[in-house]
């Protein structure tokens, strides 16, 4: 079953800044994203209930909402900056 995706304007303005071939592999991972939302990996800490998918040097965070069948995307950048 595949989940609906909750995009906030934040993510849209980290995703329009970032590289065309890295855009375009971002598309294709919410794609994965959303038919298997478990395919990434949990993150801890302080952002303890966000999970991740890596791109390269680049990560994708997002938060999983299954009473909802929805994904939240939170955040896209490069590693160093993700994590901040």
């Amino acid at each position: 079953m595949a989940y609906k995706a909750r995009l906030p304007n934040s993510f849209r303005k980290e995703t329009k800044k970032l590289p065309g071939n890295i855009k375009l592999k971002v598309i294709k991972e919410i794609k994965t994203i959303l038919d298997d939302p478990y395919c990434g990996t949990t993150l801890v800490g302080n952002l303890k209930g966000l999970w991740k998918r890596r791109i390269g040097k680049y990560r994708i965070v997002y938060q999983i909402l299954n009473n909802e069948d929805l994904v939240v995307f939170h955040s896209v950048d490069i590693r160093k900056k993700i994590y901040k």
